[in-house]
């Protein structure tokens, strides 16, 4: 980034190296805040998809006690809810990242509209050719390559650990009862009888 505005700033003006910065600012600033934006619905599907299908594997257990007391419909109503929940907040999170990636083309082309423009304003005036109107096209259009490439990676990093909080929260739930930490590796002593020996006695009337 530094060095395509230093070229620009040599070769065509400070405007255009301006232009280019300002440019991979709003890219960025937009990219961020669109994911922190997107990871309430990331999170709310996951969630109705856990629900949905710990219901499942709940009623199929219990599968016995559904028919004994006649739940089926209760329990189909309750899955049915949980998979309509995932579908909305599946549809919210698709929506969401269309609306990250029109958004990072609009401020790329706008970026490019503008460039443009202020390139034909100083070819007209003399101060451009149209070579550095080409110049200009091609940095500005490499710049937004790599832009492209490290927002994808940062969404999907985020969205990455938010599918697998779930996991670091099973990591970090504490169990109820823990091990004597003291024996460390020291195996428990066999079972001995000690005293009389074992006898089956029978008695009755």
């Amino acid at each position: 980034v530094a060095l395509v505005c230093a070229v620009l700033s040599a070769k065509c003006g400070a405007g255009f190296a301006t232009l280019a910065g300002g440019t991979v600012a709003a890219y960025s600033v937009f990219t961020i805040a669109t994911t922190q934006w997107r990871t309430r619905f990331r999170k709310r599907m996951n969630a109705a998809e856990n629900a949905a299908g710990n219901k499942a594997i709940d009623s199929l257990i219990n599968y016995e006690t559904v028919k004994y007391f006649n739940n089926e419909e209760f329990e189909t109503r309750q899955y049915q809810k949980h998979l309509d929940d995932y579908g909305a907040e599946y549809s919210k999170a698709q929506t969401s990242l269309g609306a990250l990636n029109f958004g990072q083309s609009a401020i790329f082309s706008v970026a490019m509209t503008a460039a443009m423009l202020m390139a034909a304003e100083d070819i007209v005036a003399g101060s451009m050719t149209v070579g550095d109107l080409v110049m200009v096209n091609g940095l500005l259009f490499q710049l937004s390559v790599p832009l492209n490439f490290l927002g994808s990676v940062y969404r999907e990093v985020r969205q990455g650990i938010i599918d697998m909080e779930v996991l670091f929260g099973l990591l970090a739930t504490k169990i109820g009862i823990a091990e004597d930490a003291s024996r460390g590796d020291t195996p428990l002593p066999p079972l001995r009888l000690g005293g009389a020996d074992p006898a089956l006695r029978v008695t009755g009337d």
